[in-house]
């Protein structure tokens, strides 16, 4: 029988990694055991694919965004030397699915998985495999089985959930919403709370809710949707999520605590936001920011995040609530210059956030503003055509190429240097040992057990030595080699990170 190997690529291989990769084992559970057998994983952070593990009539499927895509060709290269049949998936080939077919893919999958996967599988089996297949976007109740069966917990600090899929926004540097689309698809509760069940029983303590917007539809969101039609439906959204909330307090063990990523919206409904603490026992949430300036806000095309020392004041409300904020903030918007990125890094010390990041603006393929940059570039010269932007897309498919972040784009008002300079000491400022200290004084985290303050110490350490100026958002540790150094503080952290939740008494305000 031939094996069906997945492999998740990655520029670099750990042995251990912060996050599964849910994918991995969505579409585990989605392969047709009776025609293939259990499927192979492979994650690359924590060991590499080796040609040896395939031969001639495998099926290989790689998942890529575009942030690993050169890591994943790297894998085709080497399965379709060995014969095996190879299809790709994922982020980036949804918005390009000629290019892994150009580079020597079998076939290509767009959209989700969780369904047409199966299809795929039989296809290549009875020798009848197509070029492309259209995964569409699965609705939340279609949405496949995740087999956790085959993990090692013992490799990660959190598994991946996800309750939602779409975001409502159309922030002009994501992709999600041209990806995913606007309209929010709920998972069934049911099948959320015994997935996570299921990973409490193999021994996992925190869950990651792998979803772009966990709060889709908060009081706020719903006041300034213009659509009747869309209020209602949003308003649907928000009912569901409660319930959701409620039944999952009820029957998924209380120590099982969890971080996700979500808006400062979220402040507009107490009721949602104390759900989220007291029932999803949500602990940690990454924020976008983006900017602290309405140019910047206008700029990322979101203008209803609060600005300067009011979205300061939303982070204080939100960590008031027990939940710690991991702030992101984009250095080199448009309306970026040297000076509004020191005002950003003094906001960002002002703010209260216990973490931040501050990865490097980039056109990611997809989002709005790659597609704009690129018509700029395009159209530069001819009679009669006005940019849409001052900022100057250098490279089209830069992600097939070696760049760095500044080399992608060329800014009006920041010389590369100097933002790169700028962007190095906004890191550096935050997390500063005096910052980190005086963070760790202020607040409740005053009343943290001492595992907890070292925990977010070596955390402190750590996220500045592995995330410097991409974010933890942006494939960062899949593209970067780690110093021997930065590892070890990383298996320190995730050991006193164990422990610190293993204790009962334990717990960011529970």
């Amino acid at each position: 029988m031939p094996h069906i190997v997945l492999v998740n690529p990655s520029q670099i291989t750990t042995g251990y990694s912060f996050f599964t990769p849910r994918w991995l084992y969505v579409l585990a559970g989605a392969t047709p055991v009776d025609l293939a057998g259990d499927p192979i994983l492979i994650d690359e952070t924590l060991k590499r694919f080796r040609p040896e593990m395939v031969a001639a009539g495998d099926i290989v499927g790689i998942g890529i965004s575009s942030g690993n895509c050169t890591a994943g060709y790297r894998v085709l290269r080497e399965a379709k030397a060995r014969g095996a049949t190879v299809v790709f998936g994922g982020i980036h080939p949804t918005i390009f699915p000629d290019e892994p077919l150009r580079m020597g893919a079998d076939a290509v999958v767009t959209g989700n998985g969780d369904v047409v996967w199966a299809q795929v599988i039989r296809d290549a089996l009875s020798g009848r495999l197509k070029r492309r297949y259209d995964g569409g976007r699965v609705p939340g109740e279609g949405m496949a089985r995740a087999r956790w069966d085959l993990v090692d917990p013992a490799r990660y600090m959190f598994a991946t959930v996800q309750t939602v899929a779409g975001c409502p926004e159309n922030c002009s540097f994501c992709s999600v919403w041209v990806t995913d689309g606007r309209r929010p698809r709920l998972r069934l509760a049911e099948k959320i709370i015994a997935e996570v069940n299921e990973l409490h029983a193999l021994g996992f303590r925190q869950i990651a809710f792998a979803d772009d917007n966990f709060n889709p539809a908060t009081l706020g969101r719903i006041a300034r949707e213009p659509s009747p039609a869309g209020r209602r439906q949003l308003e649907r959204v928000r009912e569901e999520r409660l319930r959701l909330f409620r039944e999952y307090g009820e029957r998924v063990p209380r120590h099982v605590f969890s971080m996700t990523q979500m808006t400062a919206e979220v402040v507009s409904d107490e009721e949602y936001l104390t759900a989220m603490h007291d029932q999803m026992r949500v602990r940690a949430a990454l924020i976008g920011v983006e900017s602290f300036t309405e140019e910047g806000l206008a700029a990322a095309n979101k203008q209803w995040n609060p600005v300067g020392s009011r979205m300061s004041e939303v982070i204080r409300r939100i960590q008031d609530h027990g939940i710690l904020v991991l702030g992101s903030i984009i250095c080199g918007l448009e309306s970026d210059t040297p000076e509004t990125i020191r005002t950003m890094r003094r906001f960002a010390l002002e703010s209260g956030a216990l973490l931040a990041q501050f990865p490097f603006y980039n056109p990611f393929p997809g989002t709005k503003d790659y597609y704009e940059l690129l018509s700029d570039r395009q159209h530069r010269g001819t009679p009669g055509y006005i940019p849409k932007h001052r900022i100057e897309l250098v490279e089209e498919e830069f992600w097939l190429k070696p760049l760095s972040h500044l080399d992608v784009i060329r800014h009006p008002e920041l010389p590369r240097e100097e933002w790169a300079r700028e962007n190095a000491k906004c890191w550096d400022a935050f997390y500063s040992l005096r910052e980190s200290a005086r963070r760790l004084r202020a607040g409740w985290p005053r009343t943290w057990p001492l595992a907890g303050k070292l925990t977010y110490l070596v955390a402190c350490l750590a996220f500045r030595r592995v995330y410097a100026g991409n974010g933890i958002s942006a494939d960062a540790v899949n593209r970067r080699k780690l110093s021997l150094t930065t590892r070890w503080l990383v298996r320190i952290g995730v050991g006193i990170y164990g422990h610190f939740f293993r204790q009962k008494s334990v717990a960011l305000r529970v």
